[in-house]
């Protein structure tokens, strides 16, 4: 999964070669020879840190940070007063999935530790299918999650809860 501010989501080609790419003929994604492509990169991130459930990365768009979110797992965002929080949980429903619940000392950065978001958004979406300006535009599995901060710098920090829940914190920095 992708994280993109959705001022440079249309620059996130997933499977599909990049602008101006040398392609071989007849080749497809996946195939070798070919050219290296977003998903290629959200699928081999690095640096990457690895959580029990999936892990989190960085990966440059258009010279603006977007966040990989690897591993499928169910992934939501919960809006709060000073920002909001991206949780991912595959441990069961018995597992707390509330970011408040986390000790202040879980909380770290990693890789980017802000994001400046020129539109306000962020898009949300599997990184194998092409972004688009418009979430409307964007043809990914299970739709696309709008996640609206505002205008602004962000700080991102990460947490994992004593539950192996995998969470994803922005405030306005």
């Amino acid at each position: 999964m992708v994280v993109v501010p959705a001022e440079v989501a249309a620059h996130w080609f997933g499977t599909r070669p990049p602008p101006g790419a040398v392609v071989p003929p007849g080749w497809t994604w996946g195939a070798s020879g070919g050219p290296v492509c977003d998903y290629d990169r959200a699928c081999d991130v690095s640096p990457v840190e690895r959580t029990e459930y999936g892990g989190f990365g960085w990966v440059d768009v258009q010279g603006a940070p977007a966040l990989v979110l690897d591993a499928e797992v169910t992934t939501i965002f919960v809006k709060a007063s000073d920002g909001g929080y991206i949780v991912r949980n595959s441990v069961g429903e018995d597992a707390s999935e509330d970011p408040t619940a986390v000790d202040d000392g879980k909380w770290h950065t990693f890789g980017n530790a802000t994001i400046d978001l020129a539109d306000g958004r962020l898009f949300m979406f599997d990184s194998a299918y092409p972004g688009a300006a418009d979430p409307e535009a964007i043809d990914a599995d299970d739709g696309v999650g709008v996640i609206e901060l505002g205008k602004g710098k962000w700080d991102v920090t990460f947490a994992t809860s004593n539950d192996g829940v995998d969470f994803v914190r922005f405030r306005r920095a």
